[in-house]
């Protein structure tokens, strides 16, 4: 069966669309599932009231209800979870032990805010013993990340400087020259890939599936497609 990964943005907290988002999320049936935007608010404790039901263990930063962050959902049990850089606020990487694996959820901020979480996770997370990165990175690169028409990223050169830190895009992985994208500017209909997994060698010569799912975006219970990966073992 493999173990299978997922992770969608559920937009400021999911609550206009709370219960077909929670359905949404328990029909990726995930071994490992990260939930960007999640708030610690009343649909918060809802989802994961619902992620409880059926046996998942969660964690997430403490934050403030208004606050979007970053929850870790587990099948498995979380053995443990710790924020990545203790510099750095940690609602934008939180991290978890999962069955021996450790995985950093990421939900990068916007602009040149988002920089200095890039230098830390290119420089740490891979002496840091990080195996998995999944979710929200909010960059990517000025060629096949976006549309030709669309804005460029600011730190386009951060997800290259990640892989030769000794981490592979699972999802480019498969699609070397697919564009494909998990999000898309309003006004203007310019799509951008946000959204990523990457892992350490090991896992990813193990990966067999890895697509995104659009169905949440297209349906409009958020902004953003959901993305699936299935890992042997």
């Amino acid at each position: 069966m493999g173990t299978r990964i997922s992770t969608l943005n559920i937009r400021h907290g999911g609550t206009k669309s709370a219960e077909a988002l929670a359905d949404r999320l328990l029909g990726y049936d995930a071994d490992i599932l990260v939930v960007t935007e999640f708030r610690a608010n009343a649909v918060g404790a809802r989802l994961i009231d619902r992620l409880a039901q059926v046996g998942y263990d969660t964690s997430h930063p403490e934050v403030g209800a208004k606050e979007n962050t970053v929850l870790i959902a587990a099948r498995g049990g979380i053995d443990r979870s710790w924020a990545f850089d203790e510099s750095l606020n940690p609602r934008h990487l939180w991290c978890a032990e999962i069955d021996g694996a450790n995985v950093c959820g990421v939900y990068m901020p916007q602009n040149i805010a988002k920089l200095p979480y890039w230098e830390v996770l290119i420089n740490d997370a891979k002496t840091s013993d990080i195996d998995l990165l999944i979710a929200d990175f909010n960059t990517g690169n000025n060629d096949l990340d976006k549309a030709p028409r669309g804005a460029k990223f600011i730190g386009p050169e951060m997800p290259g400087r990640l892989i030769a830190s000794g981490y592979t895009d699972m999802w480019r992985s498969l699609h070397p020259r697919v564009r494909e994208y998990s999000w898309f500017s309003r006004p203007g209909d310019n799509g951008f890939r946000l959204d990523y997994v990457f892992a350490v060698p090991d896992l990813a010569r193990q990966i067999k599936f890895c697509e995104f799912d659009h169905a949440p975006r297209t349906s409009g219970e958020t902004d953003h497609s959901g993305f699936v990966a299935v890992v042997d073992g």
